[in-house]
């Protein structure tokens, strides 16, 4: 069992932690003396690679741990609610829509006369599209 266990060492190819527990189980079923564990331990951990030494699972969901944080700063919190139907807008509130269609969300703001609306944007007067600093561009 020792020259087999010798020629897995000589390869480098293997993470050092389970081979000293190979080998100490070895030596607890009997089938290596206390010094033949001894020689092998610790010439496993002279021939062990570095390269093989790392946990690839742990360091990938550690970095993407990190990228997600990086992200997550990097996303600004959202000011504006997006509009839903069913959604009552109070006046003088910003909200996002889809004005024209294409897809992109505008700020748009209810002035109306009313204190607040469950129309969407556009369905009654006094609703204009706004930039982020709530300078009206153009009623809607």
């Amino acid at each position: 069992m020792r020259s087999f266990i010798e020629g897995i060492i000589a390869t480098g190819r293997y993470k050092l932690e389970d081979m000293e527990m190979r080998i100490k189980r070895l030596y607890v079923t009997g089938d290596l003396t206390e010094q033949d564990m001894t020689e092998l331990l610790a010439a496993a951990a002279e021939h062990a690679q570095d390269g093989n030494q790392i946990d690839v699972t742990a360091v990938l969901a550690d970095l993407e741990h990190r990228v997600k944080a990086l992200e997550d700063a990097a996303r600004p919190e959202p000011q504006f609610v997006i509009w839903t139907p069913g959604y009552v807008t109070r006046r003088g509130e910003t909200v996002q829509y889809d004005v024209d269609g294409d897809g992109v969300l505008e700020l748009v703001r209810y002035d109306g006369g009313r204190e607040q609306t469950a129309l969407s944007p556009g369905k009654i007067a006094g609703w204009n599209v706004v930039d982020a600093a709530g300078n009206i561009i153009r009623p809607l």
